[in-house]
């Protein structure tokens, strides 16, 4: 009998082969009392064994081969940087100094502590990045238990062409293993879209499903296993049909890579002569260099977060540091540096999840340019090496979640500061660099008339904009029906931006998820949308649905559609404008 499970399909491709269960080794973590006059003893015993979690994870990062990429030697690298952590450390020194206790409990308590603050963070990205503390709080309690590691891996062949590995979860590490040697796809209980280690799959093209529950008691050791890592599906002992189903599909893969590979140098423009500029979502470098290899015409969004999570707000230099490789990475390609968007779920004074407070709701508080428009000199900070970046190459600012003019004057009351602050210095920059703002807002976007009258250029962020509009949040699966693209309300606001840029002439690009999501390019075009910014591994496809698109078709429908949508809002909308393109 054949048995379905799902979770998250983090890389798309099929993977067909047998199981192999790995079993977690954990270490037993209890609370004992220690005397006074033995804090100092336990406090050592707790650096020697972040040293020796240091060392494993920098020798593992150096045995890695080009093969493994670099967001392997990156995202290890992460880790071993939040060992060192220094708001981390001292808080386990202080708590074993101050209730006397083994430095295993000591670390289990606030992993406990720093999981429920991330619980409470809005932005999925930065939440997700709870999974790499308690990654890396189990290696160094291992330590201290004197285990060598957290996953038992040596009764897994050395060659895994044929194996889909499942386990609890994986960290980075662990998974860079399993890459080199060759491991078909994997599948955990635990991790979502945003975690290490779904970008380090999606990067190393490991077919995988995470958040897969109960996997390793449902799914036996040996049994063969078909995976769907588009669809998010596992299949244990597949009947014949369904395998032959996989098989045939694992064909037309192959042969649909092979004709995404023909067409990475030829233009993105629609059926009826419509030029679309195609553009690239990044944080690290490696993706920047995907950017680059997939044809992006430029980066439309680079995050900054990435910098601001340490125990220290980054200074001008590393920031301008990042911000410049980042473009020379590009080549003379434009950068789009988007300016802070964390919020009050992260706090300024100590970037540390040790003291991150509590807030009512993420969603509608201080957050993005309201918090930055409070902490000004460490937005001054990031605007002078913005500024300084823009001196080197193309570089746009575009600043998260506006929602009134009044902040866009604020914004450009500031940059003048830092502008006139570099003078003094005798540094460059480009006194004509675009700045931009994000429609992110329900009343930004009923307001993107007077918000594009004081901006260069606007970016639409899909995913927070159909969030705030419909009331749904797109994770929880108790509403995530809810959510729906294909909404009157949601498809006036896009309307109401598009018309805002059309009159104001000023370039608009849509940017959140749906701009990387091959079902919705034939409704964005149809609404006038011609610049997409998506994460660089799905350039190719979207290239592809562009150049088979009649935009003008896809327009009438929608024209029609909405002139009579309370009668026609049952039919799909998005089949509609499918069919109108196969009129002849």
């Amino acid at each position: 009998m054949t048995l379905a499970l799902t979770g998250h399909g983090i890389a798309d491709g099929i993977a067909i082969g047998r199981a192999h269960v790995a079993e977690r080794s954990e270490a037993e973590i209890g609370e004992y009392r220690i005397d006074e006059q033995e804090v100092g003893k336990e406090i050592e015993r707790f650096r020697e064994a972040i040293a020796e979690a240091s060392d494993q994870l920098e020798s593992l990062g150096g045995q890695l081969g080009p093969e493994s990429g670099t967001t392997a030697s990156e995202i290890i690298s992460t880790h071993v940087m939040m060992l060192h952590d220094a708001a981390f450390n001292q808080a386990i020194e202080a708590r074993i100094g101050e209730e006397l206790c083994n430095a295993e409990w000591a670390l289990q308590v606030q992993l406990e502590h720093i999981l429920s603050e991330f619980r409470h963070i809005e932005d999925s990205y930065i939440r997700s990045r709870g999974e790499d503390v308690a990654q890396v709080v189990r290696l160094v309690q291992h330590k201290l238990s004197e285990k060598t590691s957290p996953v038992e891996l040596d009764d897994i062949p050395d060659r895994l062409a044929d194996t889909l590995v499942v386990a609890s979860d994986l960290t980075p590490g662990e998974l860079a293993t399993l890459h080199q040697r060759g491991v078909a796809g994997i599948i955990t209980e635990h991790g979502s879209a945003y975690s290490h280690t779904a970008i380090m799959a999606g990067s190393l093209n490991i077919p995988a499903v995470l958040g897969v529950r109960l996997a390793r008691e449902l799914l036996q050791e040996g049994e063969t296993l078909v995976m769907d890592g588009r669809l998010g599906l596992v299949y244990a002992n597949p009947n014949k049909s369904l395998l032959a189903h996989y098989n045939d599909a694992q064909r037309r893969s192959a042969r649909h890579r092979k004709a995404l590979e023909s067409i990475r140098e030829l233009p993105a423009a629609t059926l009826d002569g419509q030029k679309v500029s195609l553009q690239a979502n990044a944080e690290r470098s490696d993706e920047l260099r995907a950017a680059v290899e997939n044809g992006a015409e430029s980066v439309g969004l680079y995050r900054t977060e990435f910098l601001f999570l340490g125990s220290d707000v980054p200074d001008e230099e590393e920031q301008f540091a990042a911000y410049s490789e980042a473009l020379e990475i590009l080549d003379g390609r434009t950068l789009t540096i988007r300016t802070l968007d964390l919020g009050a779920d992260k706090s300024l004074e100590s970037q540390s999840p040790v003291n991150t407070p509590k807030v009512a709701n993420p969603a509608l508080g201080l957050r993005a340019v309201r918090l930055c428009l409070r902490d000004t000199e460490m937005f001054k900070t990031q605007l002078r090496a913005v500024l300084r970046t823009s001196a080197l190459g193309p570089v746009r600012c575009l600043i998260p979640m506006l929602t009134s003019v009044h902040e866009i004057r604020m914004v450009r009351a500031l940059l003048d500061e830092a502008r006139q602050e570099l003078q003094q210095r005798g540094m460059n920059y480009d006194p004509n660099m675009p700045v931009g703002g994000m429609i992110e807002v329900p009343a930004a976007a009923l307001a993107a008339a007077d918000l594009a009258r004081h901006l260069d250029f606007m970016s639409v962020g899909t995913n927070d904009l159909l969030q705030y509009a419909l009331a749904a949040d797109r994770v929880d699966e108790q509403v995530a029906h809810l959510y729906d693209p294909q909404h009157p309300g949601v498809i006036q606001l896009l309307q109401f931006v598009v018309n805002a840029a059309t009159l104001r002439q000023i370039p608009l690009a849509v940017c959140g998820e749906l701009a990387g999501d091959r079902r919705y390019v034939r409704l964005l075009l149809a609404l006038g949308i011609r610049e997409f910014s998506m994460h660089a591994n799905r350039l190719l496809e979207i290239k592809q649905m562009v150049n088979q698109t009649h935009a003008d078709r896809a327009r009438t429908v929608l024209d029609q559609w909405r002139d009579g949508h309370a009668e026609a809002y049952d039919l799909d909308l998005l089949k509609l404008i499918e069919d109108s393109q196969q009129a002849p």
